[in-house]
């Protein structure tokens, strides 16, 4: 469970199971692969599987998250924690048995090794002695891994109440992990209070995973079978365990370079690993304003997955803090709100957080491509300008399926120049709700947006020009795209990247997506001892195509089923993954607009007057950034002159996490 709910906050990744006739298919007529479908293969079940998911959800709401929210707050996070150990330890005989059955004598050696350290030193395994002071890590057997090695097939994918996500096999493998627990055998009452009582503490920590799956994604079924999917094949395949790992890493080592050639391409220009060397000036009139000497970039994929690294003390904390009474952490600071945008769209959501001072300035944020109003990053920055002293309002992407709910019915995102007069809409009608709510009056007002939202500020600061309105003061632009069409192209390029890999594709996702979570699970001290990402420039991009295409996804999902309701999703998700982001172009937006009306209006050009002729905007760039092209950064740089500031690396938001950003932030939005 922690791994999965680790690995689904920071990438939401999945890499699934592949048999070789659906990998040809796929990769005959997909842009991007079907997962879910390779590893579980054809859901026969999905229409039960629905129903039971929604019935699950609804009860969750009404009655588990409750009893989880109750339990959080009467016990602290130590103690939850020391009981799950405990339960874990008592769980030693299912991974004996399951190990034995294996043939898998490392295992058995391993688990009797941590059962005896445990309960003896661990205070009958209140507290995990054996991993933090002998560096034992749990090896994770259950009795469907034993079946699985002894052939037998997984069966269907199914929902179960309250069980969830499973498979007959697995389902099977419960009973037997049942036999095998010695609680199961101890009947008195008291008993059977504490051995509910465990049960609630081992399954705490998923209401944040729940959450982030029912709000974030359009269809909260789909993603929640891709996570447990990857999930599964890691548990099955023992990429959980770290020698596993890293003796598949030097078998593939052996099979292909795991540094390919655009990372050659950076090593030489970087000189020899270690050196603090920055990427060169691009020409004579354009270098860096910031240098970031100890950088050590990868490759702009890599530098640029640096960004979630990008953190701020108390912004954000652990499982407890979300669902607990007492949580004090500042993302529950926030208060929620909607607004109605048009007559027959749906209410829009969003949050703030108020300084008590009535009298604070407010900050507008706007996250990245596809990103809600719930994401880590705009978070984080609201710590940032709360701690200046800004009140803050987030809200979501304009390119993104919460906010195509919200407008007409039959409109299509993409088309800037329409896009952001619904945005300019949009906050104005929210700072009107939340001036006439908390009678507030915010005479200052600064917008600030990352990637695509960098890119929608710098358009809402010229249609406020164009109109002559003093709603928003100043505008603050991190890495905006130049020319739209230009960027889409870098990111179809990445999320076509797994078919570049010349073997076994299936143990090669398997492979990031253990990394990636055994990543997260260590983030605090690869963050203070951080050299470079765990990852080669293939697994970078692997990573980065399945965000870019899940963001994509979930907005030709949104945009299908407000046109027809009833529509089949197994259809819908065959035509999803024959797209990319031009194809979304060609389909939806080429219908009232021809190619050269799009590309002039979505590219920064198009706005150059208010650039050259405005004072009240600030961009923060880096020169490596590869979704903007060197020529396009240097005509970027005539339009802007000194409101551009460039660093020497980072990429694309790679450079967020770094002190000198954050001080260079804070400088500009200092009262």
């Amino acid at each position: 469970m922690k791994k999965i709910f680790t690995g689904i906050l920071l990438f939401k990744l999945l890499f699934l199971n592949i048999s070789s006739f659906a990998l040809e298919i796929d990769l005959a007529k997909n842009k991007y692969p079907s997962y879910s479908l390779f590893f579980l293969n054809e859901d026969k079940c999905e229409k039960f599987n629905r129903k039971m998911f929604d019935m699950n959800l609804k009860m969750n709401k009404i009655f588990v998250k409750k009893i989880h929210i109750l339990w959080a707050s009467l016990f602290p996070k130590i103690v939850i924690d020391g009981l799950n150990h405990m339960y874990s330890n008592i769980e030693y005989p299912k991974r004996l048995v399951s190990s034995l059955i294996q043939k898998d004598f490392s295992a058995v050696k391993n688990e009797t090794k941590r059962f005896f350290i445990n309960t003896v030193l661990g205070v009958g395994g209140l507290i995990d002695i054996a991993k933090s002071q002998f560096g034992l890590e749990i090896f994770n057997e259950d009795m469907e891994q034993a079946l699985a090695k002894c052939k037998v097939k997984c069966g269907n994918y199914l929902v179960m109440p309250f069980i969830s996500s499973c498979t007959t096999r697995d389902l099977f493998g419960r009973v037997l992990d049942f036999v095998l627990t010695p609680t199961t055998y101890v009947a008195t009452p008291i008993a059977a209070a504490i051995k509910m009582g465990l049960l609630i503490n081992r399954t705490t920590n998923i209401q944040p995973m729940i959450k982030m799956v029912e709000s974030r994604f359009p269809d909260p079924y789909d993603i929640a079978k891709k996570f447990w999917g990857v999930d599964k094949y890691i548990k099955l395949s023992n990429y959980d365990r770290k020698e596993t790992l890293e003796k598949l890493e030097k078998q593939l080592e052996k099979d292909t370079p795991l540094v390919d050639k655009k990372q050659q391409e950076v090593l030489s220009v970087k000189g020899n690993v270690g050196e603090n060397i920055v990427v060169k000036m691009l020409d004579e009139d354009l270098s860096a304003d910031i240098f970031l000497n100890d950088f050590n970039p990868q490759s702009p994929v890599l530098d640029s997955m640096r960004t979630a690294l990008f953190e701020v003390k108390n912004s954000k904390n652990t499982f407890w803090d979300e669902i607990s009474i007492w949580n004090r952490s500042f993302s529950k600071k926030f208060k929620k709100a909607k607004v109605k945008i048009f007559d027959d769209g749906e209410d829009y959501l969003f949050r703030y957080i108020l300084q008590k001072d009535k009298k604070s300035p407010l900050a507008i944020l706007f996250p990245s491509i596809g990103e809600g109003m719930e994401n880590n990053h705009s978070t984080i920055l609201a710590k940032i300008f709360y701690d200046e002293g800004y009140s803050v309002l987030i809200i979501g992407s304009h390119f993104q399926w919460e906010f195509l709910k919200s407008l007409k019915k039959g409109y299509c995102l993409g088309y800037i120049k329409e896009d952001v007069k619904y945005v300019n809409l949009l906050i104005n009608k929210a700072i009107n709700y939340i001036s006439k709510k908390h009678d507030r009056v915010f005479l200052k007002r600064v917008a600030f947006g990352t990637s695509l939202g960098a890119y929608t500020t710098l358009f809402l600061a010229n249609e406020q020009a164009q109109n002559n309105a003093q709603n928003i003061d100043k505008f603050i632009s991190v890495c905006p795209p130049f020319a739209l069409f230009y960027a889409i192209d870098e990111i179809d390029k990445i999320i076509s990247s797994w078919k570049d890999y010349p073997y076994d594709i299936r143990q090669k996702v398997a492979l990031v997506a253990a990394k990636v979570l055994r990543a997260f699970e260590n983030k605090k001290e690869l963050s203070k001892n951080f050299d470079n990402l765990p990852f080669t420039n293939l697994e970078g991009e692997l990573i980065s195509a399945f965000v870019f295409h899940q963001k994509l996804s979930d907005l030709i999902f949104e945009t299908e089923i407000l046109k027809n309701p009833n529509l089949d999703k197994k259809e819908l998700y065959n035509l999803i993954y024959t797209f990319d982001y031009r194809d979304y172009i060609k389909k939806y937006l080429l219908v009232n607009h021809s190619y050269e009306e799009l590309d002039n209006a979505s590219s920064l050009k198009s706005i150059s007057n208010y650039l050259i002729n405005n004072d009240n905007y600030k961009i923060f760039h880096s020169l490596d950034d590869y979704l903007i092209s060197k020529n396009q950064l240097k005509e970027l740089k005539s339009f802007s002159d000194d409101k551009l500031v460039l660093f020497s690396n980072g990429a694309h938001l790679g450079f967020l996490y770094r002190d000198e950003f954050i001080e260079a932030l804070k400088k500009e939005i200092k009262l």
